[in-house]
């Protein structure tokens, strides 16, 4: 028995099918998620496009599954906020805004000028940014009025990808929490903050907690993709979220560190929780990907992406593993402290927990007798600092007094020496699963929970085999940190975002 999942990601869309029986993911297919430039700023994405990196990962993972036919149950975990808008035909009216395109910056001040952060976070558990799906639509509205008046449906990028291959129209609710306008209360849409941005309900889809089965694979969708006919379609997650079920993380005051492109840092709740406390961080709660149960997340959008910049910046050879393996053995030679250069990573915005949007990074203590390898540890201790900043924020929302651990997921964990940085600085255990895709995996256990193969997500995590590697922080380690931390790093952020507007959440 077989099961497959498939992961939306900014950088590359993937597909893999699982082997319930060996506990093991046994075929990965993988394409490049192609992103168009129409200015030298803005970034969507194309249906036909990001449709056919779904058909070829398929494809080329079930050119590796033995008994294809013996696939049972298909979900799908993307990136969160951007999405596309349809006619009443299901025509695709215009690409999908990327979620980091900055073009929606007015449609979020409008928010706060009319509503304000707090009216929005005690229902969405969302401060207000204009990376938020609803704010793609206002954009439409107002730039595009002539595709606007055609819109019928907004479908965000899993639950295009779930009418792709079924023909119905669905989304979970950890997506359904990405356009702003979802009531984590309710777990249903916000017809008071719809009624507000004056979109019809009914332009949105049915959502559902992840795991609900909504159909099965339609006939054109096996001739496209190559998976059986009649396979269970089931609701499926945002990334980050998917990836932490496939990392184990099911149960209150686990934490969990998903860096990709971009960085999540989370912690799980048996509640809503819109504090002040948070909303003022920037950090957000919404719904998980299983069943009465809320993440408390807090995120960075350019962390593994500025690591794989500095790289190339420094290294040439854009994307080769070589390059990246000497930058690591270089930041290796250079001592902690990266003899005295910080890098303040905000190359995006600070992120959280200090919201500053319009911020941008900066390098401190830099001379001309400082190399490559102080500059890339610089890089990877700033990650590392960010992680500690927003953990004392989420640390105060765990029940357990008890040191915590870190599980940690995404790309950047095949970066060993990163992983012991961040363990020293925050002085926590960092955890890594050795996980094919964690993210896809993550999928296709939702996939297995909607069958029924799985009876509980402790069940559907545990079935699949990994090893693990771990990094402890060493005493002395951690004191070094901890000082450049407190006298170094905090005077150094405070003062660089001194400069710069507040957020006003």
């Amino acid at each position: 028995m077989y099961l497959a999942g498939i992961d939306v990601g900014t950088t590359n869309t993937k597909a893999i099918i699982v082997d319930v029986e060996a506990g093991k993911v046994c075929a990965i297919g993988s394409c490049r998620t192609i992103t168009q430039h129409p200015t030298m700023e803005w970034s969507e994405f194309a249906a036909q496009e990001l449709w056919q990196a779904v058909v070829d990962s398929l494809q080329q993972a079930l050119k590796q599954c033995t008994k294809p036919e013996r696939i049972c149950g298909v979900s799908v975990s993307s990136m969160g906020e951007a999405g596309f808008p349809l006619d009443a035909h299901g025509n695709i009216l215009h690409n999908a805004i990327a979620w980091y395109d900055p073009r929606t910056a007015s449609q979020a001040t409008w928010w706060q000028e009319t509503l304000g952060h707090k009216a929005i976070y005690d229902i969405t558990g969302h401060a207000i940014h204009s990376m938020f799906g609803i704010n793609k639509l206002l954009w439409l509205r107002q730039h595009r009025p002539d595709i606007f008046k055609h819109i019928s449906h907004w479908l965000s990028i899993e639950d295009f990808v779930l009418w792709k291959l079924s023909g119905q129209m669905a989304t979970d609710y950890s997506l359904a929490s990405r356009t702003m306008v979802f009531d984590q209360q309710k777990l249903t849409w916000s017809t008071s903050l719809l009624a507000h941005a004056e979109i019809p309900i009914d332009w949105l889809p049915q959502a559902y907690p992840s795991g609900t089965p909504i159909g099965t694979v339609s006939k054109s969708a096996s001739a496209e993709t190559g998976l059986p006919r009649h396979t269970l379609v089931v609701t499926g997650g945002h990334d980050h979220l998917c990836g932490a079920l496939a990392a184990g993380i099911t149960k209150p005051d686990q934490i969990l560190d998903s860096t990709g492109t971009a960085c999540s840092v989370m912690v799980l709740s048996k509640h809503f929780q819109p504090s002040d406390n948070l909303r003022s961080s920037g950090s957000q709660s919404y719904a998980y990907v299983l069943p009465q149960t809320y993440v408390i997340l807090g995120g960075l959008n350019f962390a593994g992406g500025a690591f794989a910049w500095l790289v190339s910046l420094l290294y040439g050879q854009d994307g080769h593993e070589e390059a990246y393996t000497q930058a690591l053995q270089d930041a290796a030679c250079a001592p902690r402290g990266a003899r005295g250069t910080t890098i303040l990573p905000y190359f995006l915005g600070t992120g959280t927990p200090h919201r500053h949007d319009t911020a941008l990074a900066a390098i401190l203590g830099l001379s001309p007798s400082h190399g490559r390898g102080e500059l890339m540890r610089a890089l990877l201790e700033s990650l590392g600092f960010w992680l500690r900043d927003n953990l004392e924020i989420l640390l105060s929302y765990c029940s357990s007094a008890s040191q915590p651990e870190i599980v940690a997921i995404g790309g950047t964990t095949r970066a060993a020496l990163l992983m012991q940085i961040k363990a020293e600085i925050t002085g926590c255990r960092i955890r890594v699963p050795q996980i094919s895709e964690a993210a896809a995996t993550g999928a296709a256990l939702l996939a297995g929970l909607g069958k029924g193969i799985f009876h509980s997500s402790e069940e559907a995590a545990a079935s699949i085999q990994h090893t693990e590697v771990s990094y402890e922080p060493g005493e002395e380690a951690i004191a070094i940190y901890r000082e450049i931390y407190q006298q170094v790093y905090i005077p150094a952020r405070d003062a660089l975002l001194a400069q710069y507007p507040h957020s006003n959440l």
